[in-house]
């Protein structure tokens, strides 16, 4: 049997995305794993509680959280020497996460009513100028 060591990065839902959207202009939208409002029934109420552990253990996995970098580090060390696969769990700020010093060319809306969109637009408009390809 073979083994695999997965490190699952939990920002309650889609939070690369939601950041893109926003990047473009955009709300957002069900890029969250939300509960909805009971006042007014938009998905801002609380974070859905899923279990990624035992949804991994529900598969014959070992499953690992790690809420502190030594925890991390321990739970790597201990998926390593084990047997079988193991998913460690590690939980991230929803919109938080790693800079770069690129990018990303997503095409924004042409046309829309939306200040947002238009200026990220104009954005969009001026960093396609600046590409390079590399052929």
């Amino acid at each position: 049997d073979k083994k695999m060591i997965i490190v699952l990065l939990d920002n309650h839902g889609f939070g690369s995305i939601n950041g893109l959207s926003k990047s473009c202009g955009s709300l957002g939208f069900g890029n969250r794993f939300r509960y909805r409002d009971p006042k007014t029934g938009k998905l801002t109420g609380e974070f859905l509680e899923i279990d990624y552990l035992k949804n991994a253990k529900s598969l014959g996995a070992h499953g690992v959280e790690a809420k502190t970098r030594d925890q991390f580090k321990n739970a790597l060390s201990e998926a390593r020497d084990s047997t079988r696969t193991t998913v460690i769990v590690v939980e991230l700020e929803p919109s938080r996460g790693p800079s770069y010093d690129s990018w990303w060319d997503v095409p924004v809306a042409d046309v829309s009513e939306m200040p947002t969109v238009q200026k990220a637009r104009e954005s969009y408009e001026q960093n396609v100028k600046k590409e390079r390809y590399h052929l």
